[in-house]
């Protein structure tokens, strides 16, 4: 009786332990960043922050401006748009610009027409991380698979020096500060996790409940007994 539970408790406990590994790291790198830096958007709306609605922004004594050159094409209509019932935006190249000088690369990006959200929403964002900017901007579009997706990250710090970082969704387990602000920035469309997925999404009575969190509860609880089984024989 005690080896059947103690295998079986073994066995509950192996079976579930990668999850449930990935689940704590997951846990633990987000609470890291959440205590080491303190992020928010840049941008205030109505007395709320929000998402950068505007084209000419000051923040930290830093102008930082906007400039859309058209292309004259369009995006594709996307699923949101579509729900609203909006025609496809405009596809434009943003140039960057603080404090006059351009500092980096014009990249395209779709222009929203939806109600909801802001004229760069999915797009780009401003955040302040700390006493530093952050500009956040999506580099790859909306029907590109999550796995194919890129962007980057301008920094300006506190004296104005920039710096600029590109990250890839393949590779954003190298920086996880990256990965909470591209979170944060809504440039993600979908939310992804530092190393694995695995706690994003809608958990359900199953996942990640009965497992693994369930059945490795219940895996140790059976090692135990069978331990105490065997030290009460003795």
């Amino acid at each position: 009786m005690r080896r059947i539970l103690l295998f079986i408790g073994t066995f509950l406990i192996l079976f579930s332990a990668i999850f449930l590994f990935q689940i704590m790291r997951e846990l633990v790198v987000d609470w890291k960043i959440n205590n080491k830096f303190q992020v928010k958007h840049a941008y205030v709306e109505e007395g709320f922050p929000s998402h950068i609605d505007v084209q000419n922004i000051e923040i930290n004594g830093h102008d930082i401006e906007i400039v859309e050159e058209e292309t004259g094409r369009k995006g594709r209509l996307t699923f949101w748009d579509k729900e609203e019932g909006v025609k496809a935006g405009d596809i434009v190249k943003l140039h960057l610009l603080v404090n006059d000088e351009k500092v980096t690369t014009a990249d395209e990006i779709w222009l929203s027409n939806r109600n909801r959200g802001s004229r760069y929403f999915s797009w780009l964002d401003i955040l302040t991380v700390d006493n530093q900017v952050a500009i956040v901007q999506r580099l790859t579009d909306d029907m590109e698979d999550m796995e194919e997706r890129e962007w980057k990250i301008v920094w300006i710090d506190e004296k104005g020096k920039i710096n600029e970082e590109k990250i890839t969704y393949e590779k954003r387990k190298q920086n996880p500060l990256a990965v909470r602000l591209i979170n944060e920035s809504g440039t993600s469309l979908s939310s992804m996790g530092y190393y694995s997925d695995i706690v994003e999404g809608y958990p359900s009575t199953f996942f990640p409940l009965i497992y693994p969190i369930g059945t490795g509860i219940f895996g140790v609880f059976l090692c135990l007994y069978a331990f105490l089984i065997k030290r009460r024989r003795s």
